[in-house]
């Protein structure tokens, strides 16, 4: 979904403009989630990828392929009769990790309190509905689809930040293990 972009460099005119993403699944890093569990609780990582795909001319390029990282906690919110569907509703944290050029300069890395370029840079939601599918007595196979949206701030080198809002629909297929208590 196209959402406004915003670069600040000290001393340069800001930047704004509604910004299209691809996610390149499958270049580089791969896209992948994990999930951790206990009864209706659970921790979740999702390497989610942007690449700028419309630029105008400042930015020659620009992208957050080492993760626009959603670290977030959520609640499964289970069907009445505790049959399938499940619904998830989460929230958490951005760790961001932008690359690129800007107006020739480039933008990372900036030291960081987490190293490596990665920031935390702001906040997320999700909701999600999965579908269990038992294939042994413990294990089960979860396509899922789930809805995130968020909002991160990260900082450039030399000064200045973008401003990386992001709603996503995302497919997955994993799969789980429940110990029967």
């Amino acid at each position: 979904m196209p959402l406004p972009l915003q670069v600040k460099q000290p001393g340069e005119a800001s930047i704004r403009f509604k910004a299209r993403y691809s996610t390149r699944p499958w270049k580089g890093s791969p896209y992948y989630t994990y999930r951790l569990g206990y009864r209706n609780w659970s921790a979740e990582l999702v390497h989610h990828k942007l690449y700028l795909d419309n630029p105008p001319s400042e930015i020659e390029h620009f992208e957050v392929s080492h993760g626009y990282n959603l670290i977030m906690v959520s609640r499964l919110m289970a069907h009445k009769g505790g049959s399938p569907p499940v619904f998830r509703l989460g929230i958490g944290m951005v760790v961001g990790h932008p690359e690129g050029r800007i107006r020739g300069k480039t933008i990372n890395p900036v030291r960081s309190l987490p190293g490596g370029g990665y920031h935390i840079s702001g906040i997320c939601l999700q909701a999600a509905v999965g579908l269990p599918l038992g294939i042994a007595e413990h294990w089960y196979l979860r396509p899922e689809a789930k809805l995130t949206a968020a909002w991160a701030r990260m900082p450039l080198a030399g000064g200045g930040t973008a401003t990386v809002p992001n709603i996503a629909l995302h497919t997955l297929f994993g799969f789980g293990y429940r110990s029967q208590h």
